[in-house]
């Protein structure tokens, strides 16, 4: 999982096709730590959607840019250009159906 970069986000994001995600975490945070394990299971699963990760102390216009609730969140770029926020990690398995289905993978 490539982490964002401050001065490099608007480009990811911005040239990155979609399907694309952004995991937005902070580094204390004892869910986001668990999240990010089980996103890269989801990844292992369905390797055709990219995903990258941020944190987001370190980009905290990521929040207002995005109007981040709460983290950890999962931003998913959709090939329609809308942008969804996903803030439940219960299982791998949600994940899995979620990448699928929000990136339109059979």
């Amino acid at each position: 999982m490539l982490e964002w970069k401050p001065e490099a986000w608007k480009r990811e994001w911005t040239f990155t096709s979609a399907p694309y995600a952004v995991f937005v975490h902070t580094p204390l945070c004892g869910t986001c730590q668990a999240a990010k394990r089980m996103l890269a299971v989801a990844t292992e699963v369905v390797p055709e959607f990219r995903l990258a990760s941020a944190n987001l102390n370190e980009i905290p216009e990521l929040a207002q840019t995005f109007k981040i609730q709460s983290v950890p969140c999962l931003l998913i770029k959709r090939k329609d250009g809308n942008i969804y926020k996903h803030y439940r990690f219960p299982s791998v398995v949600e994940l899995v159906e979620l990448l699928k289905n929000e990136g339109e993978i059979a």
